[in-house]
């Protein structure tokens, strides 16, 4: 990545997915090297939030085991207390 294109995603940054999106899909970004940049920012973004959005899931499946395993063990102790 060149300086010109570091500067361009610092700014794209600054403009946050959703400006930079509109402004690429108006046209109203005119140069075309800054325009191929910001599509290459934009995937990068998106490659990003696909990926916190896969660990999120992830992480919420896990959760979701280990609550069905404690609620098992619950269970478990119970039935073991009741016959004692």
């Amino acid at each position: 990545m060149n300086e010109k294109e570091a500067e361009w995603r610092a700014e794209f940054e600054r403009l946050g997915e959703l400006l930079v999106h509109e402004n690429t899909r108006q046209g109203a970004i005119y140069d075309e090297v800054k325009r191929q940049a910001a599509f290459r920012w934009l995937a990068d973004q998106a490659r990003s939030r696909h990926d916190r959005e896969v660990r999120t899931l992830q992480l919420a499946w896990w959760t979701f085991f280990v609550v069905i395993g404690g609620v098992l063990v619950g269970i478990v102790g119970f039935l073991v207390a009741l016959h004692h």
